[in-house]
């Protein structure tokens, strides 16, 4: 059986521009076509986890996918971090942040579970585990290096534009999967790790500062990204190795779980 990648899905507060006629103010649950698309090429099987109205589902999620997927989205709201909420925060979507708190803390701390986290996803990770964020980089900008003007959220880019560097860390496992030491990025984001929460080293960092991906201490791949590899992959070779080193992980937990364990 080919290996099962979970892919955290979006929580849409009504979508009636798009599918108009559909009804009036639906949630939606989706997500993007990209991470279904990379995981298919890596040869694994994608699986859409929704955020579930029964919370008993997530053990079973657990119990059935071979990696997870926290992806991009809305902001994550303050008080998962001990803040107030700011003036510059955006949506935040209440229900998807209860269950992948609750879902990436299970994880982590109950599993040996490769986890896969991209631009929210990977601020997600961080928070789970006792990290903070900055709300809005604006206000922070004083304390980037140089005082830098680079630009962090360049939203008309295209999606596989990349529009700055990041340094990777030469001890860490990214370095060892990207086996370089610059890496061109896209960057789609107004927020970004303050504080590293404990467990976590610092794989890679753009030249004013600020932390673009962090790692899991131990020998396990718990990996997040501030870019968006499985936008850029496509046209940039460099970054399919992320995804082909997560599902190599999948594979090799998939194997030494010897059947399915059932998450208390």
């Amino acid at each position: 059986m080919k290996t099962i990648i979970g892919i955290c899905a979006d929580y849409c507060y009504g979508l009636d521009e798009i599918y108009n006629g559909l009804g009036s103010k639906l949630n939606w649950q989706i997500a993007a076509n990209d991470f279904v698309k990379v995981v298919e090429e890596v040869g694994g099987v994608p699986l859409i986890i929704p955020v579930f109205t029964n919370r008993g589902n997530i053990e079973n999620a657990i119990d059935i996918v071979d990696g997870v997927i926290f992806a991009g989205g809305a902001d994550i709201e303050p008080k998962y971090y001990g803040e107030e909420i700011g003036p510059e925060i955006g949506e935040v979507i209440p229900e998807r942040d209860a269950q992948e708190l609750y879902l990436a803390k299970k994880i982590i701390n109950k599993s040996n579970v490769p986890i896969l986290g991209v631009c929210r996803g990977y601020q997600l990770l961080n928070v789970a585990c006792g990290g903070t964020l900055y709300q809005d980089l604006c206000q922070v900008s004083s304390n980037l290096k140089n005082n830098s003007t680079i630009n962090h959220s360049v939203i008309g880019s295209p999606k596989y534009n990349t529009v700055h560097k990041v340094l990777v860390n030469e001890k860490s496992k990214l370095h060892k999967i990207l086996n370089r030491n610059t890496l061109e990025v896209n960057s789609y984001h107004h927020q970004a790790i303050k504080d590293v929460a404990s467990i976590f080293n610092v794989a890679a960092m753009s030249p004013d500062g600020v932390v673009e991906a962090i790692e899991m201490k131990e020998d396990r791949f718990i990996l997040g990204t501030q870019w968006h590899p499985e936008m850029l992959e496509e046209k940039h070779g460099e970054q399919l190795l992320i995804f082909k080193a997560f599902i190599e992980a999948c594979r090799k937990n998939k194997v030494s779980r010897k059947g399915k364990v059932t998450i208390a």
